[in-house]
């Protein structure tokens, strides 16, 4: 063992890592994130929130900011090495799934049905999509799509810049976790709360003549 740091509550989030700043990060149910310096432990910066913080973090090193969500139904957006807020957005339901950064563009699922598109430039909305369930399950990209499912049983294709629902497949139970990709096979993998898991393929677009 190298090194452990103890938090004062329970501890259900994952923690993320990034290489270029050598930090840890993890939230807590104590409502706050740690960032740990990856070699020893030491705690370089604490930053509460008011709620709990269950799930992860992306970074995204050129930009030098990390995101996550919270209970208290706000997205964070903070400063890589120094824990300092930049941006704070407001949705109404709790954040239980790890957000994704892509382009310098920000996904977070929330609790109160919608995923939110968020401009890392200025901290603003620029698309939400709403579903017919609460979200659990966390967002993925593939090829300029966001996938998202959600507890209405739908996995949704969205174009990640505009928002505009471009695909779905209606399966039996809920989905609460993300979808995985095979970029050789073209094939998505997708698991249900009913114990299943689907294989999919895309259908191509039918020209009418």
């Amino acid at each position: 063992k190298k090194w452990e740091y103890i938090m004062p509550g329970l501890v259900h989030s994952s923690p993320a890592y990034s290489e270029k700043y050598s930090i840890i990060v993890c939230g807590c149910n104590d409502f706050s994130v740690y960032g740990l310096e990856a070699k020893t432990g030491k705690l370089i910066w604490k930053f509460d929130t008011e709620g709990e913080v269950k799930a992860s973090f992306a970074f995204d090193d050129k930009l030098g900011l990390l995101a996550f969500g919270s209970f208290d139904k706000s997205i964070y957006v903070l400063e890589t090495r120094t824990g300092k807020l930049k941006f704070k957005i407001e949705s109404n339901g709790g954040i239980y799934s790890n957000p994704l950064i892509e382009d310098g563009l920000l996904y977070v699922s929330s609790l109160d049905k919608f995923l939110y598109c968020v401009d890392l430039s200025n901290g603003k909305i620029i698309w939400q999509f709403g579903t017919r369930g609460r979200i659990f399950s966390s967002p993925e990209f593939v090829e300029g799509k966001i996938y998202i499912g959600s507890n209405d049983g739908i996995l949704y294709e969205l174009d990640a810049i505009t928002g505009k629902n471009t695909g779905l497949i209606n399966v039996t139970e809920r989905i609460t976790n993300k979808i995985t990709y095979n970029p050789k096979t073209k094939r998505f993998f997708l698991p249900t709360f009913a114990n299943e898991i689907y294989c999919l393929e895309k259908i191509p677009k039918q020209v009418v003549l």
